[in-house]
């Protein structure tokens, strides 16, 4: 079930309002070491995944998640301005 309210949260996400942090993870008993991207701080996922080894790729996907939630928003509002 998709909550609406976050969508439009995370679609009214400014550039400001993303960024990319270090990110550690065990992985087959070895430290990983990435990066994550976020929205308010928040760590977000696509189909792509979440964790990512460089930093750019880990930005760009935090973008995605912000251009998928305002496509979510885009469909539940017939279309209607982002920022109402």
């Amino acid at each position: 079930m998709i909550d609406f309210d976050k969508a439009t949260a995370y679609a009214n996400a400014l550039d400001s309002d993303i960024a990319v942090e270090p990110f550690n993870q065990v992985r087959n008993s070895v430290l990983w070491r990435g990066f994550v991207g976020t929205i308010y701080g928040c760590m977000v996922a696509t189909d792509n995944g979440t964790a990512f080894s460089t930093s750019a790729a880990a930005l760009e996907n935090a973008r995605l998640f912000r251009e998928q939630c305002r496509e979510i928003r885009r469909k539940a509002t017939g279309g209607a301005p982002e920022h109402a």
